[in-house]
């Protein structure tokens, strides 16, 4: 290990935080490397967020455990911060990270192929383009599976062609931007929003505010409208405080307007030819452009490797071992988690779990009792950003975990605002370098 000079990567508060839940005894000296346990080999699936960050936490912990991580994409673009590609704020480049950091300074060895399937009896998994890799330990961390068949009509080549969900950053993105700059005057975006779980639950909110002010620039007759699975949404009075301020929600000369699911919003067929979404009361709403969020389940990997429990993969919150098989870890937005939303922010805290675990296993001491934080800071537009805080406890084997969050009010202070608003974008810039910096 390398003296503290990751404090910089990390910021000094999530250095704080991580060696807070450190002892001294983690920091091995490198006579250590002699012992067996210390060669111990833990296998990552998935190079995201949830992943990197168990490979880099893991490294702080512990100079000599061997780390490896299968991911088949060479680089990793970031979901936070993705929907200002539509207003263009930010570019792809923008999100844009390597794997070099991981390689070169914390010695992880990546390997660029897909996981196909495991074999728990003989601790090996194979892979896409020949050949395997055992473990010792088993981390899963692939994402989620985007389930464009539970909407009747709709399916993954429309979602890639007509009909974009970009609910990750893709060519669905750019056509989605593209639809929206091509918007016919006085056009409708109708964005379909699923029931909860789904990855960043406040995201489909922010996605819709920046297209209304898109819109309001280069054609003020045109109109948004969110079809919501749900009948209320995080930062909901923040979100209504300026639609209502900016966009007359709530008017009728509107031009963003929320459909709860009570009064028809929930979606449930795609008529790709008429270009209109039904309803689950087979009421239609015609749009020019149609951003389909589809609802979200365990990703393909964990489905078909028997780590899944119907559509979710169960864990044991105290160290995210799977409920299905020994030397398993499963994080991110695969499992069954609530209270907790599904964030990369809450996925690099379930990390540092996984890690402190490992390393407490590996020197035969009892796993902690852990807690995972969540911050969200964001923009709503340029010049008003807002801020979320949730602390989620252990509450012991088999149970859910406890909650305790806080939503600020709206402060309608243009001060403060501003300086959400900055906070936001060093937020998403030190939460970048804090996994792959």
């Amino acid at each position: 290990m390398r003296d503290l000079d990751f404090i910089d990567d990390l910021g000094r508060r999530e250095a704080i935080k991580l060696l807070a839940a450190c002892s001294l005894g983690s920091l091995l000296p490198l006579s250590a490397a002699a012992d067996p346990k210390n060669r111990m080999h833990v296998v990552i699936i998935g190079g995201g967020i949830g992943g990197a960050s168990t490979a880099k936490y893991l490294r702080l912990l512990n100079s000599h455990v061997k780390i490896t991580i299968i991911e088949p994409n060479k680089e990793y673009i970031f979901c936070p911060g993705s929907n200002e590609l539509l207003p263009g704020w930010k570019s792809v480049k923008d999100l844009t990270v390597t794997y070099t950091t991981l390689k070169t300074r914390y010695r992880v060895d990546v390997i660029e192929d897909r996981a196909e399937h495991v074999d728990y009896s003989k601790k090996e998994v194979s892979l896409a383009k020949g050949g395997s890799v055992t473990y010792d330990k088993l981390v899963v961390s692939p994402g989620p599976t985007y389930d464009y068949s539970a909407i009747e009509g709709y399916s993954t080549e429309l979602a890639n062609t007509r009909f974009p969900s970009a609910w990750h950053v893709s060519r669905q993105s750019i056509i989605l931007r593209d639809q929206i700059r091509a918007l016919p005057r006085g056009g409708t975006v109708l964005i379909s929003v699923p029931k909860a779980p789904y990855r960043c639950p406040p995201a489909p909110y922010e996605r819709a505010t920046f297209i209304a002010g898109m819109l309001k620039e280069s054609d003020p007759t045109a109109k948004v409208m969110v079809l919501d699975a749900k009948d209320d949404f995080v930062f909901k009075d923040v979100y209504s405080y300026y639609w209502k301020k900016n966009f007359g929600y709530g008017t009728k000369a509107a031009s963003i307007e929320w459909v709860s699911g009570s009064d028809g919003g929930h979606i449930s067929k795609l008529d790709a030819g008429e270009s209109s979404l039904v309803n689950r009361e087979g009421e239609r709403f015609k749009g020019d452009v149609l951003n389909i969020i589809p609802p979200h389940k365990a990703a393909k990997f964990a489905l078909e490797n028997d780590i899944a429990t119907g559509d979710w993969c169960s864990v044991e919150y105290q160290d995210y071992t799977s409920t299905r098989h020994k030397d398993l870890y499963v994080i991110g937005d695969t499992i069954e988690s609530d209270p907790m939303p599904k964030t990369g922010y809450v996925a690099s805290n379930q990390a540092r779990v996984v890690a402190q675990a490992i390393n407490d296993q590996i020197h035969g001491r009892p796993v902690g009792t852990p807690f995972i934080v969540n911050d969200c800071i964001a923009m709503v537009e340029k010049g008003l950003g807002m801020t979320l805080s949730e602390v989620f406890r252990y509450n012991g084997r088999g149970k859910p975990l406890v909650e305790k969050y806080y939503v600020p009010a709206v402060d309608k202070n243009p001060q403060q605002e501003l300086m959400l608003e900055a906070l936001a974008q060093v937020w998403q810039r030190n939460f970048r370098r804090s996994v792959f910096g």
